[in-house]
């Protein structure tokens, strides 16, 4: 049995330039360019709750994720919450400020305890006039969060409830070539993975029991063991690439 853990990463490794170079916005960038970011940035940790910042708010920076996970979400007018994604390690929140006069379009809420990186919004904004490198990675940046939704939107729209939650599990497996199972633990609440995967918690309970009887999962507290890939793989009819299910996260 193979025990999936989340990789971390220390402050000199986030600040490092090859960690920068790992994140879309900044790859393939010339070294001089990726260390002004690198050089700009700060790390600061994050407790479980706290709120990065809110819609609406002037942003002062963008930020790059190290560790752990945030919500972004989006209030409507009678106060609902809207999940819009949940995003982890070397993702990056904030900059498309940019597009709407320096003000943030959702609100950004720590899911695990991070280690979030925070870099100046007016150096992105001031290397966007002068590097059409940077800009055209912005622009791939965007691209692929559109595409992450469409994949979402069809998986709402093919699979079933416990379907979704078994290619949610799945997306959180290194490889699919694993045939005696594995371990992982869930990366936060049960609350939060129903939101993102569309569900109200009712429906995710029984959803959660029918994957359960299905393919022989094993659930408890955060814990979870797959005894079979092969059959859980074949509960969702691999519809998606282990690619494509990791994006949906």
């Amino acid at each position: 049995m193979m025990a999936i853990k989340e990789q971390k990463h220390d402050s000199k490794q986030c600040t490092s330039l090859a960690f920068f170079k790992g994140v879309t916005l900044f790859a393939n960038l010339l070294q001089e360019d990726v260390a002004r970011f690198a050089d700009a940035a700060k790390i600061k940790s994050y407790k479980k709750g706290s709120f990065l910042y809110l819609e609406g708010e002037e942003a002062d920076f963008f930020y790059v994720i190290c560790s752990g996970w945030l919500k972004l979400f989006h209030t409507t007018e009678d106060g609902e919450e809207v999940n819009l994604a949940m995003i982890t390690r070397d993702s990056i929140t904030g900059e498309n400020a940019i597009f709407e006069q320096g003000r943030f379009t959702s609100s950004a809420q720590v899911a695990e305890d991070a280690q979030i990186l925070s870099i100046p919004y007016v150096l992105l904004k001031e290397q966007l006039l002068v590097n059409p490198k940077l800009a055209f990675n912005m622009l791939t940046s965007m691209v692929q969060y559109q595409r992450r939704h469409e994949l979402q939107l069809e998986q709402y729209l093919l699979y079933s409830a416990p379907q979704r939650i078994g290619c949610f599990l799945l997306g959180l497996c290194p490889t699919l070539e694993q045939k005696d199972g594995v371990t992982l633990n869930l990366p936060y609440d049960k609350t939060l993975i129903a939101s993102t995967l569309g569900m109200k918690g009712a429906t995710f309970s029984r959803a959660l029991n029918i994957l359960r009887e299905e393919t022989g999962i094993h659930i408890t507290g955060t814990r979870v063991t797959i005894a079979s890939m092969e059959r859980l793989l074949n509960f969702v009819n691999g519809c998606y690439s282990h690619t494509n299910m990791q994006k949906v996260l």
